[in-house]
């Protein structure tokens, strides 16, 4: 997997990991990412994927999540309608981060601050993420 779309899937399971807060709904979900990484091109940051959330996935979080065994969320908080958490990922470009999610009803925005180890290197990122919810499930 490239590192950009590990990073992705990173932030975008550190996201679902915290769906299960107050105010969300199931359904069809877009989320929209923008990520900010020294050298990437504009506009190269940016992706949206539809995630469909059914009741049950509300009950336990996990079954939302794409799969990737290096990441953990860990420390997460929920206070109000936001909720905050760190991200660990081991292996090949390890990462570690923060980040934070404000529940609105059928939306939600939030941050995610990672910092990544590749070839002896450092590199830091920060992404910001809004989603909307756009319907049923099909």
């Amino acid at each position: 997997m490239k590192p950009r779309t590990t990073v992705a899937l990173a932030l975008f399971a550190a996201a679902l990991a915290v769906q299960a807060a107050p105010n969300m709904q199931a359904g069809l979900w877009e989320v929209t990412t923008k990520m900010d990484m020294p050298g990437l091109p504009a506009g190269m940051g940016q992706t949206t994927v539809r995630q469909c959330v059914r009741p049950a996935d509300l009950e336990d979080p996990k079954k939302t999540i794409p799969q990737d065994d290096k990441c953990q969320v860990k420390d997460y908080r929920l206070q109000g309608n936001t909720a905050s958490w760190r991200i660990e990922c081991k292996g090949k470009g390890a990462m570690t981060g923060s980040g934070t999610i404000t529940y609105g009803g059928n939306s939600y925005s939030g941050t995610t601050k990672m910092s990544i180890k590749e070839g002896g290197q450092s590199m830091n990122m920060a992404q910001t993420f809004s989603a909307k919810r756009i319907g049923d499930c099909k």
